[in-house]
C-alpha cells in the first residue's frame, strides 16, 4: 500500500471512530446523567489509537497473505 491512500485511510477511520465516540458519550450522558456533556479527550484518544491500528492490522494481513 503506497503512503498517500494509507493516511487517507487512517483519517477516514479515525474521522468516523471520533464521530461515533461523540453520539455515544452524549447518549450515554444524556440518558443516563440527563446532560449533554461528551468527553472530547477521550474520543480524540481512541479515534487516534483506531486511526492508526487497524490500517495497520490491514497492512500486515495483507502482507503476510502475500
Amino acid at each position: 500500500m503506497k503512503f498517500g491512500p494509507f493516511v487517507l485511510r487512517c483519517l477516514v477511520i479515525g474521522i468516523i471512530a471520533f464521530a461515533v465516540g461523540i453520539l455515544v458519550s452524549l447518549f450515554f450522558n444524556l440518558i443516563i446523567h440527563g446532560s449533554a456533556l461528551v468527553a472530547w479527550g477521550t474520543m480524540f484518544r481512541i479515534a487516534v489509537i483506531l486511526g492508526l491500528v487497524i490500517p495497520i492490522s490491514e497492512l500486515l494481513n495483507t502482507k503476510k497473505k502475500e
